[in-house]
């Protein structure tokens, strides 16, 4: 599982071009785009295409070869294998039959972006691309009214205007914000503030809707603690529309309990 640059070939680690050199297959994403890193390097191993598409079929012909001794490389477009990117059957099929999986650590556009943003890094989420629909948006980043976390997002240059404008729908002017855009690029860029200042930034900059983008939301500090009384009576009113889990998670952001714990103590009644 080699980790690829992000955007500067230099990135590659000494280790990962070992790798790459040595394996006899190489399964990449996007042939195209990996032949540009393996040419620049000079490597000229083998390569088969691997990627979201691949089936049960392909899976099982590579475990064989896993199995026959043979010594291969996944790699993604960019960054870590499997991190919003296919991969896991491949993984999981092969822990399955006991194949040695081997990480080689590099480039992570998640941790860049997290320890360039200015946001806390202590703790964080992350959440890989948020939905597309505008109601299903809205409806997902309710969830982070309470989140005390860094949360982190992928988003296509296409929709980040939109996914900002939600956000400040939503979760108000209050709560900052971070954009890392073409980390490791020559044209990387990072804008730290609210999103009302953001969206200011993207309608006035075409630039901003252009390139690899990852997007943080600052964790909350303003959790307020429920009453008991009005905690039971939340979790009343919601027991005949949602499942009492569903109703644990939501009630455990503004209660001193855990989901858990919420599910424990009215699971029994």
């Amino acid at each position: 599982m080699v980790a690829t640059p992000i955007g500067n070939f230099e990135d590659l680690s000494l280790r990962g071009i070992d790798i790459l050199n040595s394996v006899e297959l190489i399964l990449a994403e996007d042939k195209r785009k990996s032949a540009l890193l393996l040419n620049n390097f000079s490597i000229k191993t083998k390569m088969h295409s691997f990627h979201e598409f691949s089936d049960e079929g392909e899976i099982i012909k590579y475990i064989n070869l896993l199995k026959d001794g043979k010594n291969l490389a996944l790699i993604s477009d960019a960054g870590s294998p499997l991190i919003s990117d296919p991969g896991f059957e491949l993984v999981q099929a092969s822990k399955e039959a006991d194949i040695k999986i081997s990480p080689i650590p590099g480039p992570s556009s998640v941790i860049s972006s997290l320890v360039a943003s200015g946001l806390k890094v202590n703790k964080f989420i992350f959440e890989g691309f948020p939905p597309r629909k505008p109601l299903e948006l809205k409806k997902y980043l309710n969830k982070f009214l309470y989140e005390e976390r860094t949360v982190i997002f992928f988003e296509s240059p296409r929709r980040i205007k939109k996914l900002v404008k939600s956000v400040l729908e939503v979760l108000g002017e209050d709560r900052r914000v971070a954009l890392a855009k073409e980390i490791s690029k020559s044209h990387e860029n990072f804008y730290l503030g609210n999103a009302k200042d953001l969206l200011e930034k993207i309608e006035n900059d075409k630039n901003l809707e252009k390139g690899e983008i990852v997007f943080l939301l600052e964790g909350t500090n303003n959790i307020e603690i429920l009453p008991d009384n009005l905690e039971d009576k939340l979790v009343t009113n919601l027991k005949g529309l949602l499942p009492l889990r569903t109703i644990s998670k939501i009630v455990s952001k503004v209660s001193k309990l855990s989901s858990r714990e919420i599910y424990s103590k009215y699971n029994k009644k």
